[in-house]
């Protein structure tokens, strides 16, 4: 597959920047709009008090059966089945609670970017040449359709078609 000249490329990424500067309120807002979407179809908002609370209560659960077993001496199977379910949901809460404190700091360094883009894009009114700084703040990946066209694809979603 033949190459693109990176020259073309970069001033294809100035226009696409120009085009966009033309109606940056627009683009600002459907860039939080797309980010708080994909956020909120990944992520289910999840109490974690609840889930803490549940925990807590578990624990003592689990504390509790440690004690009777050792004053009464439960059956061993009566004891281990308790002991693994309690142990499992625990398990399970703690796993939860992890995979939404990392969702959540990933959702909040990504409304900083765009925090940070929103800034550099309202200071803006047009650019003259390519800028890799820049570039590296909005572009996420670009698509190459043929020859001629490439996509821009963007961090927040949107992907803008430019000859080249």
């Amino acid at each position: 597959m033949p190459t693109l000249d990176e020259e073309k490329l970069q001033e294809a990424f100035a226009r696409v920047v120009n085009q966009l500067l033309v109606d940056k309120d627009m683009l600002i807002s459907v860039m939080l709009e797309n980010i708080e979407k994909a956020f909120c179809e990944q992520i289910s908002i999840v109490d974690l008090a609840l889930i803490d609370g549940e925990l807590k209560e578990l624990n003592g659960e689990l504390a509790a059966l440690v004690k009777l077993n050792l004053r009464t001496g439960i059956d061993d199977t009566i004891y281990s089945e308790e002991y693994s379910r309690i142990g499992g949901r625990i398990q399970e809460l703690k796993n939860k609670r992890a995979s939404v404190t990392v969702a959540e700091i990933a959702r909040q360094e990504t409304f900083d970017r765009m925090r940070d883009i929103t800034e550099v894009l309202r200071s803006m009114d047009t650019i003259e040449e390519f800028d890799e700084e820049l570039f590296r703040m909005l572009v996420e990946q670009i698509k190459v359709i043929n020859l001629v066209q490439v996509e821009f694809v963007l961090h927040s979603g949107v992907g803008i078609i430019e000859t080249v």
